[in-house]
């Protein structure tokens, strides 16, 4: 009874282990961690400050936010923080 008990122990700790890494996973970034993730970019490219940025929900579907940077920067991202082409709508829209 002995050697079943502790390999099923520690089939079941790693069993959780690997259960609470996948779960963290799938745990979306905050609002705040994506606008300073863009804002970061922000400063590396231009060389402007953090504080230049601000963001705003999004009604296209895809897109979360659109973080805006100094009003000549803006990058439109998804749930994950990642970037998303837009299609280009031309002058008129």
């Amino acid at each position: 009874m002995r050697g079943l008990i502790l390999p099923l122990i520690a089939g079941l700790v790693v069993a959780g282990a690997f259960g609470l890494w996948l779960g963290l996973r799938a745990v979306l970034p905050g609002e705040t961690a994506i606008i300073d993730a863009q804002a970061a970019r922000y400063v590396a490219e231009t060389g402007g400050q953090p504080t230049d940025c601000a963001a705003r929900p999004a009604a296209i579907p895809g897109v979360r936010l659109i973080v805006t940077c100094r009003g000549d920067w803006a990058v439109a991202v998804d749930n994950w923080g990642r970037e998303v082409t837009l299609p280009d709508l031309g002058p008129n829209t």
